[in-house]
């Protein structure tokens, strides 16, 4: 199937369908995206493929970061889309736990002292890019969306088209990701598969389900073991001199230096960073997102000793990225705060779910998440990186031991 670089919203790709029978078009851009038909796939509920997002996320200018997309048709109807991500990776997307100098005393002998540091002297003289369908800043499919009268299988076949057609377009890409699949999308499962893609089971999103007897964060407090409503309690009282306030565009841009400081302490310490916004990217997303987006900010004295944002989608509320001025953050409990208060913004605003993501997975255990399996698809052009990336994987996998707060599992 022949696919043209498309440059405005009315270019199209060739009239021959492919292997799946969808004609699809390529953008470059989202501010070439054509919304009405966009809008004909996406559900207003799924934000992180919407327009207004994905332009969001592209005036932010991500780092190492380049953008495409495609919308499929049948019979000239708009039936699926994907997003997709291209990103330059190397050693500075990996954090310290991977190196040998970032590993505790107790584990820098036996084996896994020595793979860590044979995989940095690798790591350190390649670069790879890697062409991601998903979204690299947010846990969940994120990447691909279709009308529901549409087969999944046929659907995602019709999406494993559109990414050999980029593969043959950018031909320095090394890696295809299509990221964040349930087990159970068999249908999506089977076709990409079939594409040659390898299915790859990483860390698990953490979820929390909200109660419908939870009217309040007191409702939640309640349903507490004595012993992990004590812990709340003594953050919470631990932040009684922090005013938390929500924050315009306008007053986050003027905060832009304090902001991107406490956003930088946070991704220097992540085990993953592929790519880093700026401040603007939360400019840009609360001048887009209006409410639908809260930046929320800590302040002691004046000084902004850290901030939290939090996105509605759908009936879901996300955790969204945090700045913690690490010096603080013990004395204030800042991270447990934040995420306390972003269960306390869930149950407000009636969220059904409150989307926490795939870090500090013990901690959000305590406050009663679960964890939510996904799988990763990946294809790669050299043979030799396969069990390189395998071998990566325990690496940066955090170990973690599931809590119990609810009174039920006494």
């Amino acid at each position: 199937m022949q696919v043209a670089r498309k440059s405005s919203p009315v270019a199209r790709s060739a009239r021959h369908p492919g292997a799946s029978g969808l004609h699809f078009e390529l953008f470059s851009t989202a501010e070439a995206l054509p919304d009405a038909d966009w809008s004909a796939v996406v559900d207003a509920g799924h934000v992180f493929l919407q327009p207004t997002y994905l332009r969001a996320l592209e005036r932010s200018r991500p780092e190492r970061m380049t953008f495409f997309y495609a919308l499929f048709r049948e019979q000239g109807r708009p039936v699926a889309v994907a997003s997709f991500q291209c990103v330059d990776f190397g050693m500075d997307g990996f954090g310290p736990n991977l190196l040998p100098e970032g590993m505790p005393p107790e584990e820098t002998l036996g084996a896994s002292f020595f793979v860590r540091a044979q995989l940095k002297r690798v790591l350190e003289r390649m670069r790879v890019r890697i062409l991601v369908c998903g979204n690299l800043f947010v846990c969940g499919p994120h990447g691909f969306a279709h009308r529901p009268e549409l087969d999944a299988e046929r659907a995602w076949s019709a999406l494993a088209e559109a990414v050999d057609a980029l593969q043959a377009q950018e031909r320095n890409l090394t890696f295809v990701l299509v990221k964040d699949l349930a087990p159970e999308a068999l249908g999506a499962t089977r076709a990409l598969e079939r594409a040659g893609l390898d299915r790859v089971q990483v860390d698990p999103t953490m979820m929390l389900t909200v109660r419908p007897t939870w009217r309040g964060f007191d409702d939640y407090l309640a349903d507490l073991t004595t012993k992990y409503r004590a812990n709340a309690r003594r953050s919470r009282r631990q932040l009684a001199g922090v005013e938390r306030r929500s924050l315009t565009a306008g007053e986050i841009a003027d905060l832009a230096p304090q902001v991107e400081a406490l956003y930088g302490a946070v991704h220097q310490r992540s085990r993953l960073r592929p790519s880093r916004v700026s401040a603007s990217y939360f400019v840009h997303l609360k001048e887009s997102l209006g409410a639908a987006f809260d930046f929320l900010g800590y302040f002691e004295g004046g000084e902004l000793r850290a901030f939290n944002s939090r996105l509605r989608a759908g009936e879901e509320s996300e955790s969204y990225y945090l700045g913690i001025d690490y010096a603080h953050n013990e004395r204030l409990a800042l991270y447990f705060n934040a995420l306390l208060d972003d269960v306390e913004f869930g149950i407000v605003t009636g969220a059904k779910r409150i989307q926490f993501g795939r870090t500090s997975l013990e901690c959000k255990s305590a406050l009663g998440a679960e964890p939510q399996s996904l799988n990763l698809f990946t294809r790669h052009r050299e043979p030799l990186l396969y069990p390189l990336a395998r071998s990566l994987l325990p690496l940066v996998q955090p170990k973690w031991a599931a809590r119990h707060p609810f009174k039920e599992h006494k």
